[in-house]
């Protein structure tokens, strides 16, 4: 095990007014589902000065709410183009990524069991926050790189499993629905 601290740097996100001319998302815990995954609907909504860039999002970067009561973890979506975070998110920024895969990290910090932890860890009365000393002292199990992958693959398999569930769920209720309206209509 090794504390979170001893391999990344934890920072708080920004804060930044809304922008006439956006070329950056400033990213909110809102801008995410329940399960970590951001919104199609998200877009530019602010400019970062030369001042501020050092607080632009990379590939690597995981984004933890810790904010409220949500206390997922995600990558940070730089595919919508260059992003920040609010400060109702942690930033953990992976020292050396040779030794911690950032979707491992995301994995384990998901899981129910840290979940819970991280909740039982929250201070505040009002809303309730995750520190980043608290952050920082959190044990991650060490592995090598091939064990990594394999919890990679299965946390994507899951992921995979609950998109099917969903999918079929949604099926389900468009055939009782179908169903019941031939009922009502008496066209059995």
């Amino acid at each position: 095990m090794v504390k979170l601290k001893d391999i990344a740097t934890i920072q708080t996100g920004v804060f930044l007014k809304s922008a006439p001319l956006p070329d950056t998302c400033y990213l909110q815990v809102n801008d995410f589902d329940e399960e970590g995954n951001i919104r199609p609907t998200v877009r530019p909504t602010t400019t970062v000065s030369s001042k501020a860039a050092r607080h632009l999002l990379t590939e690597s970067n995981l984004l933890l709410a810790a904010k409220g009561g949500k206390n997922f973890c995600a990558i940070a979506p730089t595919q919508l183009g260059p992003c920040v975070a609010s400060p109702s998110f942690l930033i953990i920024r992976i020292n050396d990524l040779t030794r911690i895969l950032p979707e491992y990290l995301c994995g384990f910090l998901n899981i129910p069991a840290t979940r819970q932890l991280l909740t039982a860890q929250a201070k505040g009365s009002a809303i309730a926050s995750l520190s980043k000393t608290d952050i920082g002292e959190l044990e991650i199990p060490f592995l090598p790189l091939g064990q990594q992958q394999t919890c990679i693959a299965l946390v994507r398999l899951q992921h995979r499993e609950q998109a099917l569930y969903k999918a079929i769920a949604e099926r389900r209720r468009q055939l009782i629905d179908y169903k019941l309206k031939k009922a009502y209509k008496n066209e059995w």
